[in-house]
C-alpha cells in the first residue's frame, strides 16, 4: 500500500470514527523510522467539528505484514490504555481497528505527545547532558510502578497470560530460542553456548508476577529538556513475569556501548538498581539478575537473528532492519561473551 492510498483510507476511516466532522484532511506525513514491530506515521488531522475547525497531532502504528515480532496491536492499545491518568506517563490512545478493509493490517490511533525526544544518545550532548540523571531516577521510578501495578485495577485483568512463579524463565527462554530456531539463517555458536548456560542454571522463582512491559529501556520513551519524562512507549511485548525482566532489559550494555558505566546513558548501574529496589519493594539478587542479564542478551539476538531473515528474504526493506540485524547483532554477541566470562 503506497503513503498515498494509506492517507486516502484513513481519511475514510476516521470519518466513519467521527461521523459528524467535515472536511476529514490529512496534512502533514511524516514515516518515523527505527521501529521493527510496527509501521509508524505521524499525521496532523484536520476536520471542522460543529462549525469549528480541528487540528491533532496523531501517530498510527500499523502492523507490517512481515513483522520482526510477532505480536498484537491489541497489547500495546490495552497497555496504553490501562496506564492512562496514572503515574505511569503514556499517550493517549483513539482508536484500535483490526479490519483490514481499511489498512490491510491491523492498526491502532493514539494521541502524539509534542515537544519531546526519543533518541536517548541526545542525553550524552547539550542541554540534554544536564538533565539526564534526573531523566534516569524517573525511568527507573516508573519501571519499579509498572511493576507494582495491580492487573486488576487497570483493566488488564484476563488480557495477559497466566504464568506460576516458578515457570516464568522457562517460557520465556523456550520462547526465544524457538524464534532463533525459526529464523537463523547460519550458526550462531555464542547464542547456544549461553542458552545452555542458562538452561542448567536457572533462576529462582519470581517474587511476584507483576506485569512486565518487555521492552523497558532507553530508546523507548518521551523526554523534554526538563529532565522529564512524558510517554513511556512500546508496549508491543507486554506480559506478566518476573519483575527482574524488565529490569534486567533496561541494563542491556547494547543501549550504551560507547558508555558502560552509564545505563541507558542515564544514571549508574548500582543507582538504578537501588532506586528500582526501593520503589518497588523487591529485590534484585545479583545471581537473578545475572541470569536475566544473560537471558535478554540471547532474547536481543534473537530478535536481530529475525531481522536478519525478513531482511534477507525482501519481506522487510528498511535500511534500519538491515543495520540493526547486523551491527546490533555483533554487539550483542560480544556482550554474551563478556558475560560468559564472569561465570566462568
Amino acid at each position: 500500500m503506497t503513503e498515498t492510498e494509506m492517507v486516502e483510507k484513513f481519511k475514510a476511516f476516521v470519518s466513519e470514527k467521527i461521523p459528524e466532522a467535515k472536511d476529514v484532511d490529512i496534512g502533514l506525513v511524516n514515516p518515523i523510522f527505527g521501529g521493527a514491530s510496527r509501521q509508524t506515521f505521524s499525521l496532523e488531522l484536520n476536520y471542522v467539528l460543529k462549525g469549528e475547525p480541528v487540528s491533532e497531532r496523531v501517530i498510527l502504528r500499523r502492523e507490517f505484514e512481515s513483522g520482526i515480532i510477532e505480536t498484537s496491536v491489541n497489547t500495546e492499545f490495552d497497555a496504553y490504555r490501562a496506564f492512562h491518568q496514572t503515574e505511569v506517563p503514556v499517550p493517549r490512545v483513539l482508536w484500535r481497528e483490526e479490519d483490514p478493509k481499511w489498512l490491510g493490517t491491523p492498526f491502532y490511533v493514539m494521541e502524539e505527545i509534542i515537544g519531546c525526544e526519543d533518541k536517548h544518545m541526545l542525553l550524552t550532548v547539550p542541554p540534554f547532558d544536564e538533565v539526564r540523571e534526573k531523566v534516569g531516577e524517573q525511568f527507573f521510578r516508573i519501571m519499579a510502578t509498572i511493576a507494582t501495578t495491580d492487573p486488576a485495577k487497570v483493566g488488564l485483568e484476563g488480557k495477559l497470560e497466566s504464568i506460576a512463579p516458578e515457570e516464568c524463565w522457562k517460557r520465556e527462554l523456550d520462547y526465544w530460542e524457538a524464534d532463533a530456531d525459526k529464523n537463523e539463517l547460519e550458526p550462531h555458536p555464542v547464542l547456544r553456548a549461553a542458552i545452555r548456560w542458562l538452561r542448567r542454571n536457572p533462576p529462582p522463582p519470581a517474587q511476584k508476577i507483576v506485569i512486565v512491559h518487555g521492552d523497558m529501556r532507553a530508546g523507548n520513551f518521551l523526554f523534554n529538556r526538563k529532565g522529564e519524562i512524558r510517554g513511556i512507549l512500546d508496549w508491543e511485548m507486554m506480559h506478566l513475569g518476573d519483575p527482574l525482566e524488565d529490569l534486567a532489559w533496561s541494563m542491556n550494555r547494547l543501549w550504551s556501548w560507547s558508555e558502560p558505566e552509564k545505563n541507558g546513558f542515564m544514571i549508574p548501574r548500582e543507582e538504578g538498581v537501588r532506586i528500582w529496589e526501593e520503589v518497588s519493594g523487591f529485590k534484585a539478587e545479583p545471581d537473578a539478575l545475572f541470569w536475566w542479564e544473560l537471558f535478554n542478551s540471547v532474547k536481543s539476538v534473537a530478535i536481530w537473528v529475525s531481522m536478519n531473515n525478513v531482511y534477507a528474504n525482501g519481506l522487510n526493506t528498511d535500511p534500519i532492519v538491515g543495520y540493526g540485524g547486523l551491527w546490533a547483532m555483533d554487539l550483542q554477541r560480544r556482550i554474551i561473551l563478556s558475560q560468559m566470562r564472569e561465570i566462568t
